[in-house]
């Protein structure tokens, strides 16, 4: 990470606009812009002052953009720690923790948000089996809290704690940047490289309607989505693979699916966080177009419904489209590392 993308991260997560971030700073729009472009550096005075006003230490901005002197840097390396347990996503401003507990009457997933080490209990979801009762909170990105139990609203804001990974299995790796990708199109790359590409990010929104997170890391798929107003909440861990009409939709992994009166029968909750990746038969003859289908392994196939050179839809379950842009609002972009 350079020095600009360091001082990108930090307005970002202040919420203000380039102008606002100089105006705090007393210069302008234009300086700011340059600054997180690497086209200048700022001078010492203007690192301390923004170490104090957005409480972040000198060393995160100097360490962690040392790139920007022309010392060696790799790129910030982030992962996936596992165990029959706890599964945990970790990654430059979120830390995505899903838990459960040994005999499985309780599990739950936390959402936390921050720079480096600092990162903060922004979203949590727990659910009880004994009781069928589903517990949630987060907190909207203007500081407003949603919530239908006290208790759990009171874990908002609490410190993620990094050390818990020292006891989990590190099972898959890759690295992030906050730089727009030159993603490239269909007539470019087809479509089972640009489903893969397209979907490896993170995307992050909290407000009175909805908190939603999604991250791909190009294996494995989670989501964690809550709107009150519909008491509609969903967790989820998969894996989706790519091929070439299509995409092939592994198992659930992890589920909490709540909808109203839970009278759907897609609202089911079960967690199995001891899984591996198997070796997945991946079908070579062309599927029906613009049909879901089952597998004779169990698997769904969303296969092909239509396409331009920057959307993919793929038929989904029953009337569902499962669409895919490659140009839409990300958070931090994932990418796999190199061979």
């Amino acid at each position: 990470m350079t020095l600009g993308q360091r001082i990108q991260q930090i307005r970002n997560l202040a919420g203000l606009s380039q102008e606002a971030f100089g105006s705090i700073l007393k210069t302008s729009r234009q300086t700011v812009s340059k600054w997180e472009l690497d086209l200048t550096i700022p001078e010492i005075s203007r690192i301390v002052q923004i170490s104090k006003l957005f409480s972040v230490t000198t060393d995160s901005l100097l360490v962690d953009g040392i790139s920007t002197f022309d010392f060696p840097q790799e790129q910030p390396i982030c992962g996936i720690y596992k165990s029959e347990l706890r599964e945990i996503v970790k990654t430059e401003r979120f830390a995505l923790v899903y838990y459960c507990a040994q005999d499985h009457a309780h599990f739950g997933v936390k959402l936390y948000q921050g720079v480096c080490t600092s990162k903060k209990l922004c979203a949590v979801c727990e659910y009880d089996k004994k009781r069928k009762q589903i517990a949630f909170a987060y907190q909207a990105e203007n500081g407003n809290i949603y919530s239908n139990d006290e208790e759990t609203g009171r874990l908002l804001g609490e410190t993620y704690d990094d050390s818990q990974t020292k006891s989990l299995k590190r099972t898959e790796t890759f690295f992030v940047t906050h730089r727009k990708p030159s993603l490239p199109s269909v007539d470019e790359a087809g479509i089972k490289k640009c489903l893969q590409l397209w979907r490896m990010y993170d995307a992050y929104e909290a407000n009175g309607n909805q908190m939603i997170f999604r991250l791909c890391t190009g294996k494995t798929d989670y989501i964690f989505s809550i709107m009150p107003q519909d008491t509609n909440i969903y967790c989820g861990i998969s894996y989706q693979i790519p091929f070439d009409l299509g995409i092939l939709g592994g198992n659930q992994f992890f589920r909490i699916r709540n909808y109203r009166d839970n009278s759907q029968p897609w609202c089911q909750f079960f967690c199995n966080l001891g899984y591996e990746h198997s070796d997945v038969e991946i079908p070579t003859e062309q599927c029906e177009f613009g049909k879901c289908v089952r597998t004779t392994d169990g698997y769904l196939l969303w296969c092909l419904k239509r396409y331009t050179n920057d959307e993919i839809v793929l038929q989904g379950c029953g009337d569902d489209d499962y669409i895919y842009h490659r140009i839409t609002e990300r958070t931090e972009i994932i990418s796999p590392l190199p061979d």
